[in-house]
């Protein structure tokens, strides 16, 4: 039998390290891997010896072409199973723009995975699954959220967010914070677009939610103080607070109910570790405003 086929960003550590082992494990898939940074890509080659890792920018849509063009020559006629968009960037200070001139959060938490998705989605195989990761901080009632800070996404409209002037900016880490926020919120609002374009048969697409995830390397841009706090304090957390959970637990959760059982949930669906559907801000289900990220995002990437 043919061994499946998953394009996955973000595998080299955290969250995306376990689902690729999870993958491999349940599936016995074979991986086509995005990374900033392939030569360091040990943990991913020690749990999964057999992946095949490409260098992969995602605040340069350059590389992202380049990335989609070296998997479209890997995969032959052979058609991907699914692309699981899983890295992300959060960023505490002022905006940082990328090459291509947009807020660097905005593009590697959503432009740079909308526009991997818009280069291989044409190669999916027929109902193959395509997965963004959202987050509670996008939604301002999110009570675990609120605790650590974050206000809510801010989206007056799609140019400013991906010029980066949201937020409070006499704040720089609040604003850095809100567009964390705000590129989760775009996240989900592709999955719910691209479900309303294209038919299950065809395709379908989920946001997942993983929860409050501490000792990832998520915290990697905030001070020394909150670093060690988020990798070795914080964990325990789990134990005692709804809503956390660990990047190994939350990986096995996606891998379980989006990628081995994606008809218990209707594309477009925002799911959460637990596998119920997440809590989400009356924003991450607004049509018209995913349509017109839509059409801002292409005229970014060129398309």
């Amino acid at each position: 039998m043919t061994r499946p086929i998953y394009i996955l960003t973000g595998a080299t550590a955290g969250m995306g390290l376990h689902i690729a082992a999870h993958l491999r494990e349940k599936t016995g898939a074979r991986l086509l891997v995005g990374a900033r940074r392939p030569a360091q890509a040990d943990h991913l080659k020690a749990l999964v010896p057999e992946a095949e890792v490409f260098s992969l920018d995602l605040a340069s849509l350059a590389s992202v072409a380049a990335f989609a063009a070296t998997v479209a020559e890997r995969l032959g006629d052979e058609p991907p199973a699914g692309i699981i968009c899983n890295a992300g960037l959060q960023l505490a200070g002022p905006p940082r723009l990328t090459p291509d001139g947009v807020d660097e959060s905005f593009a590697v938490n959503y432009l740079g995975h909308f526009a991997l998705v818009e280069h291989l989605l044409p190669r999916l195989a027929p109902g193959g699954v395509v997965v963004t990761i959202g987050s509670g901080t996008h939604n301002p009632a999110d009570p675990l959220a609120r605790l650590f800070g974050f206000r809510g996404a801010d989206f007056p409209d799609a140019a400013r967010v991906a010029a980066g002037t949201i937020g409070r900016q006499d704040q720089p880490k609040r604003a850095g914070m809100d567009r964390y926020a705000t590129g989760k919120l775009c996240a989900i609002l592709h999955m719910l677009d691209m479900a309303g374009r294209i038919a299950p048969a065809e395709a379908r697409f989920y946001a997942f939610d993983p929860g409050l995830m501490p000792g990832t390397d998520l915290a990697r841009a905030r001070s020394a103080p909150e670093r060690f706090a988020w990798r070795h304090l914080l964990p325990w957390l789990r134990y005692l607070v709804a809503g956390v959970s660990s990047a190994e637990a939350s990986a096995a959760a996606l891998v379980e109910h989006l990628v081995l059982a994606p008809e218990a949930h209707p594309s477009g669906a925002y799911v959460e570790f637990t596998g119920r559907l997440a809590p989400h801000d009356a924003l991450a289900r607004r049509a018209d405003l995913a349509l017109a990220l839509r059409a801002a995002s292409l005229r970014l990437i060129g398309a």
